[in-house]
């Protein structure tokens, strides 16, 4: 038999006073400039931006960059930046 829920516990969360928040304020405060003093917001949860390619390649080649991947502690698109930055400077 499950246990009841035990709601009193909730009031702990509950705003002194009980007074609700008014949309007015709550402009105000999403208004006001991020200072020095204030906290770091939280970062956007807007999806990142991700494509997807399929490489066909022998597979002593695919092996080969997938070791190097793995000793490095790397991603695959980690490793293909650094390989493309490398390769950019070499020119």
């Amino acid at each position: 038999m499950p246990r009841s829920l035990d709601l009193s516990r909730l009031q702990q969360f509950e705003r002194a006073g009980g007074e609700p928040r008014n949309e007015a304020r709550q402009e105000q405060e999403a208004e006001r400039p991020v200072t020095e003093t204030s906290p770091e917001r939280w970062p956007s949860r807007e999806p990142v931006r991700d494509g997807q390619i399929s490489i066909k390649a022998p597979l002593d080649v695919l092996a080969r960059f997938r070791k190097l991947c793995k000793d490095d502690r790397r991603t695959y698109a980690d490793m293909l930046s650094i390989l493309m930055d490398a390769y950019e400077r070499r020119d």
